[in-house]
């Protein structure tokens, strides 16, 4: 089984994206499904409680939803799972939020790593007027944090090889990009 991230910036198109790729992967024969994190209604909840402000127990909820969501994992029966979000958006944004990158690394240590991480690569300007309205960070706020959440996970794919792909090009392009990627690698 072959394990995808979709990854980037909020507004980047992951959703949109991962579920185009389950559908043409399933064209093509293969037997894709698709999946989320946070992967769970009750931890989503207790996330939405403690509050976006304490990234210590942010790290730790997603990491427990992130077990969870392995084991459902580890019981699909498919060529790939593609998944919108994963170990890196920890990364990204908990260390951006002034978590020690070793620590969260250590406390996602024995979940399986993604065979490919894709990297939708958006301007956070061009991400902010796709978010919808009712955004939990204010706009100037969610840009600045969206910024760094950027520059982050451009880091992580200098240092990891990520797929980089332009998100402002018109959509067709962008799936047109990983497919022909994804084939290569998947034939």
């Amino acid at each position: 089984m072959l394990l995808i991230s979709i990854e980037g910036i909020d507004g980047s198109g992951k959703t949109t994206v991962a579920k185009e790729i389950v559908r043409r992967l399933k064209e093509k024969g293969k037997n894709a499904t698709y999946t989320k994190e946070p992967f769970t209604e009750d931890i989503t909840g207790i996330i939405q409680r403690v509050g976006w402000n304490d990234p210590i127990a942010l790290t730790l909820l997603f990491a427990a939803d992130r077990r969870i969501h392995v084991r459902w994992m580890e019981e699909q029966n498919v060529d790939a799972i593609i998944t919108d979000r994963y170990i890196h958006s920890t990364i990204a944004y908990q260390s951006v939020m002034g978590i020690d990158e070793k620590w969260i690394r250590n406390v996602n240590s024995k979940f399986p790593y993604p065979d490919l991480v894709i990297l939708l690569d958006l301007d956070p300007t061009i991400a902010s007027s796709r978010i919808k309205k009712g955004d939990i960070f204010d706009f100037p706020e969610k840009r600045k944090t969206l910024e760094k959440v950027r520059n982050k996970y451009l880091e992580l794919a200098a240092m990891e090889h990520f797929l980089i792909v332009n998100a402002d090009k018109p959509f067709e392009e962008v799936i047109n990009s990983i497919m022909f990627y994804l084939l290569d690698q998947i034939t």
